[in-house]
């Protein structure tokens, strides 16, 4: 299934802003980026069901992932009530997480052993949205955790909580643990920054997850729909 994300200018388009616990606003998605993934996830939907664990992925550093990831998060939270979860799985460069009051040791942590997964699940001003920060974990460690066993009965534990989790993957380029990482999810959307990405980066992206089902191409911090260069890789 070939789905693209609309860029198409609209006026007056309001953001949407997810709040603290305490109701200061931490994030502030705009309005455009979330009717372009109302409309994406629209379309999913007409055609069969949003996959329950969706793998956001990108050929290189720099495209946006994570900023997608929560925007997406936080558009099916709000839209569909659904419970939902953003989880960092990269460890190489790793996103702060802004709403956390105390020091969160992420994911890295519950893998060493050194917390319960229950600590950090970050909450949100919604009560239907959390984030994993990835923490901190040794280079080492990474390629082994990737394909460990563990961490996908994390996940599959994650999974018993939350109705969606979105997961926020490193670059397919920058690492080769990106592709066990990836397989984590159900389904696979691909984040393109245009005038970054090259055709040829996103054709050997795609060759690496050629066993996941990609559901949409998210073309970031461009006004344009995606070029049929880029369009006519996806697996339809």
């Amino acid at each position: 299934m070939k789905i693209r994300l609309r860029r198409k200018k609209k006026a007056g388009l309001p953001p949407l802003i997810l709040p603290a616990g305490d109701g200061t606003p931490i994030y502030k998605f705009s309005g455009e980026v979330i009717d372009s993934l109302r409309y994406m996830v629209t379309r999913i939907m007409r055609n069969g069901q949003l996959p329950t664990r969706l793998a956001m992925v990108s050929a290189l550093r720099g495209e946006g992932v994570t900023y997608i990831s929560q925007a997406l998060a936080a558009t099916v939270a709000n839209d569909m009530k659904a419970r939902v979860c953003v989880v960092d799985l990269n460890w190489w460069w790793p996103s702060p997480i802004k709403l956390a009051a105390r020091d969160n040791p992420g994911l890295a942590a519950v893998i060493a052993k050194e917390a319960k997964l229950d600590e950090v699940i970050e909450p949100t001003g919604w009560s239907n949205l959390a984030l994993v920060p990835a923490g901190n974990m040794p280079v080492e460690h990474r390629p082994v955790t990737a394909r460990s066993q563990e961490l996908r009965e994390i996940i599959d534990d994650l999974s018993t909580r939350f109705d969606y989790l979105i997961l926020d993957i490193p670059a397919i380029h920058s690492t080769s643990d990106s592709i066990p990482l990836a397989s984590l999810g159900d389904a696979c959307c691909l984040v393109i920054r245009q005038g970054i990405t090259t055709v040829e980066d996103v054709r050997l992206a795609l060759d690496e997850i050629d066993h996941l089902p990609i559901i949409g191409v998210v073309m970031n911090r461009v006004k344009l729909a995606t070029p049929a260069s880029i369009a006519k890789l996806i697996p339809a």
